[in-house]
């Protein structure tokens, strides 16, 4: 669920968030998300699903240990917009810097403004590459196969 803090900040709340590599309790994870976010679908309405395929690369300069805590931060990103419903789900790559996600957005606008505001985007996008492919349900699909049968 998202909610607005007292400073007017889209955020999120999970019980559980990994924090490099150790299990924290209870916090608020402030989304610097548009406030489009507010305006989620409801149920029955039209939504758009994007799968998105994150690469990432880190520069010589970069320790791993750096790379780790901005992953860290966008992890808590990416689980508080999933318990949110932006995201349907996601997965790590074993043996990979890629991260695989589905994601449930209004529009191709709203998608492009939330990935421009993730923190491994603010932080380190020139080394992060995302392929965006649009999806659409294989019911409608076959709905629209069915239909051309026989013309």
């Amino acid at each position: 669920m998202i909610s607005r803090d007292r400073g007017g900040r889209l955020t999120t709340s999970r019980r559980t968030f990994i924090k490099t590599g150790a299990v924290a309790g209870i916090f608020t994870v402030n989304v610097n998300w548009p406030s489009v976010l507010a305006a989620q679908s409801t149920e029955g309405e039209k939504s758009m699903l994007f799968h998105l395929d994150f690469h990432v690369e880190y520069s010589a300069e970069m320790e791993q240990n750096d790379l780790f805590a901005i992953w860290a931060e966008e992890a808590g990103v990416a689980l508080g917009a999933k318990d949110a419903g932006v995201v349907v789900d996601l997965w790590k790559a074993v043996g990979e810097r890629r991260v695989i996600v589905i994601a449930r957005v209004d529009s191709m606008e709203m998608l492009d403004q939330i990935l421009l505001d993730l923190p491994i985007m603010q932080k380190m996008g020139q080394h992060v590459q995302v392929n965006v492919t649009a999806l659409r349900t294989y019911e409608g699909f076959a709905a629209d196969v069915k239909e051309r049968v026989g013309r």
